[in-house]
């Protein structure tokens, strides 16, 4: 671990930003930084750019673009102060004094010591603001911060993909739904010896790699709270952070602390999720109710059907009742875990593990047919239209050709030489025009054949000029899927090899255009897990149970101390006079204060359609009466049967001028700035 302070004498317009305090470009042409903080190494990145700056309380923000673009900066500013926030109040101080957005040059997604260097698409996109921006903020306090000890296994990948990636969709009421595909992930690309322990991984260079260190390492950080809590796991958070910030951690030091907090042994917790590889599928049988007075017991077996020695789990159950939906957990450690459990009314309904909250091998009929299953299969068949030309059967030839590697390897056949569908390995149909299309797929998508248009879950689709995608389950394999690919134009097959395989999600796409650009896209349907079971003859099949829980953690609003401070310092201006009555600087505070309104988006709401209500003080600073104004904007509601009731929120804007009407002993005839009150 090093520390350093480096200067560098720059061309004109360039800013380089490295660690630590300083500036990109001083006054000299000089950027200089000085890191007192431990690194690991030193980073020096940068270019001609513009720079824009603004603060979240003692950190400041720094935005980085090659090109002008005050919206763009303006959003990364503000998520900027927001997710700092967060974090700053689950965590603990943000251990750097600036945070510093940089564009490249190159499409990538780093995150270094107080900056993040992303590409100029990556940083356009919206969805960006709420994914990857903040999984690089976090690395400031996982990775960047407090350091992986990678000899005993990168521990931050899954930490940091926990409290940012999965937080955020919790905090969209879709926590469930994330970790499902997560798990996804690990079930279709961690095949046929891809699998390792998790103290084994160190980075990511593969979707296997990806699913076992970022995955696993998520769902063990997630199984720790829901076994300990979330008091004990922000707790957690906090004193790891506060002890071992400026060191090396592993998975030991994390052990050590959760064990310290919540006062247990997690040995075996560790030792089996860390060190050992592989994940249970569970199964469910034997499941009947007896009534018992009157109560109701649901009896059963929890199966763990995987090879290998029994994971101890704490498996959640939720039993659906007529009147109620009551929650369980199980503990299993066996291979086959006898239960039951009691409940006031009538059981319809089953579910084991129905929020996805245990790392496990999801059952095919709890995940949609999707292209990860594809990508993920070690040895696949690749159908290529005869009929479609020769320019574009050797199109489709090439894409299969740079989809394959070591891991997954494609056979590539003609259609009019397949004589039957295999029924060990899953398949790409390619072109619509192949002989297998109608076949596989026609009765789920295409409206008038061959030559037609796509029915896409309702939205029609001419083939001209748009690339689709749709994957269904095997005809004779449950665990094997079959996907359907056509592109069109020609020149839209580069960009299609380039972003299929991050859809890996997803059961059906659509792109326009040779970019191409996607404007569909989607998962089918799963109602048929075999971890849920029926318990009343008259229940109707159920869909999946929404299990609500607060979020870790919540996102604060957006604040800007430094607009508001440049608001004050105009209010509390020696020109504003002290906003006393009367004078002219409480008239322009009026005026500013309605154009600031106006910015907002709110609607006048003073008489005569202007800002401004007029009124009469009947004693001013001189004894005599003095007109003066409120200023009124109107942010209208959106329900109707709301539309004659409001709310009124206040505040006054003028102050006691040179010392009217109270001031304290010695301070009459004094200015009154005002910047302590609520101007």
């Amino acid at each position: 671990m090093i520390q350093f302070d480096v200067t560098l004498a720059l061309p004109d317009g360039w800013h380089v930003i490295s660690q630590g305090d300083g500036t990109s470009r001083d006054d000299d042409g000089k950027a200089r930084w000085v890191s007192d903080s431990p690194m690991e190494q030193i980073y020096l990145v940068g270019g001609p750019m513009r720079r824009a700056s603004d603060s979240a309380g003692a950190v400041e923000l720094l935005v980085y673009l090659r090109e002008q673009d005050d919206a763009l900066t303006q959003k990364y500013l503000d998520a900027g102060a927001r997710y700092i926030e967060m974090y700053r109040q689950l965590i603990g101080p943000y251990p750097y004094s600036k945070f510093a957005l940089v564009e490249n040059f190159w499409e990538t997604g780093y995150g270094m010591p107080s900056f993040t260097l992303l590409g100029p698409q990556v940083i356009r996109f919206p969805f960006i603001l709420h994914s990857s921006y903040p999984h690089e903020i976090l690395h400031n306090w996982w990775g960047n911060s407090v350091f992986v000890d990678y000899e005993t296994g990168n521990w931050c990948e899954g930490l940091t993909a926990y409290m940012a990636d999965h937080l955020i969709q919790e905090q969209r009421g879709v926590g469930a739904d994330y970790r499902r595909n997560t798990l996804q992930k690990y079930r279709d690309y961690v095949q046929d010896g891809r699998d390792f322990p998790l103290a084994e991984f160190r980075s990511r260079h593969s979707a296997a790699t990806e699913a076992v260190g970022y995955g696993k390492a998520l769902m063990l950080f997630h199984m720790l709270r829901q076994d300990l809590g979330d008091e004990v796991f922000r707790s957690y958070l906090a004193s790891f952070y506060r002890k071992q910030k400026g060191k090396r951690a592993g998975f030991s030091d994390i052990r050590a602390e959760f064990e310290a907090v919540a006062e247990v042994d997690l040995a075996d917790f560790f030792s089996q999720w860390t060190e050992r590889a592989g994940a249970p599928v569970l199964a469910v049988s034997d499941v009947g109710t007896v009534k018992q007075g009157d109560r109701y017991v649901v009896r059963g077996i929890l199966q763990q059907t995987q090879s290998g020695q029994p994971f101890a789990l704490q498996v959640p159950i939720q039993i659906v009742t007529a009147s109620s939906t009551e929650q369980f957990v199980l503990e299993a450690s066996t291979v086959d875990t006898p239960f039951q459990f009691e409940v006031d009314a009538e059981p319809q309904t089953l579910w084991v593990d129905p929020a996805f909250d245990l790392f496990r091998i999801l059952d095919a009929r709890e995940t949609p047919p999707s292209i990860g299953q594809l990508f993920g299969e070690p040895q696949i068949v690749a159908v290529l239209p005869s009929e479609a030309g020769m320019a574009t059967v050797e199109a489709y030839r090439e894409l299969m050709r740079t989809c394959q590697s070591d891991d997954h390897k494609i056979q590539i056949v003609l259609d009019k030489d397949l004589k039957a569908i295999p029924t060990d390995r899953a398949l790409w149909i390619l072109g619509r025009e192949n002989r297998w299309t109608e076949t596989l797929f026609g009765k789920h998508l295409l409206k008038d054949g061959k030559a037609g248009h796509v029915d896409l879950v309702g939205k029609e689709l001419p083939f001209s000029n748009h690339s689709m995608v749709v994957i269904r389950r095997h005809p004779d394999s449950l665990e094997k899927v079959v996907g359907w690919l056509a592109i069109e134009p020609a020149a839209a097959f580069p960009g299609m090899g380039r972003k299929l395989p991050h859809y890996g999600k997803y059961s059906y796409l659509a792109f326009q255009g040779d970019e191409p650009t996607n404007i569909v896209k989607g998962q089918w349907d799963t109602t048929n897990s075999p971890l849920s079971n029926s318990l009343a003859p008259t229940a109707k099949p159920a869909a999946r149970p929404k299990v609500v829980r607060e979020p870790l953690a919540k996102l604060p609003p957006v604040f800007s101390s430094k607009a508001l401070q440049q608001h004050v310092a105009w209010l509390a201006a020696p020109e504003r006079e002290g906003r006393g009555l009367g004078t002219n600087g409480l008239e322009q505070s009026a005026t500013y204060i309605a154009d600031k309104f106006a910015a907002a988006g709110l609607r006048p709401g003073g008489s005569n359609g202007s800002w401004f209500q007029s009124f009469t003080v009947n004693e001013g600073p001189e004894g005599k009466p003095v007109e003066a104004i409120n200023v009124v904007g109107v942010l209208p509601g959106k329900r109707t049967d709301w539309s004659g009731q409001s709310i009124v929120l206040g505040a006054h804007y003028d102050h006691l001028g040179f010392g009217w009407p109270d001031v304290r002993a010695g301070a009459k005839g004094k200015l009154h700035a005002g910047a302590d009150d609520n101007a």
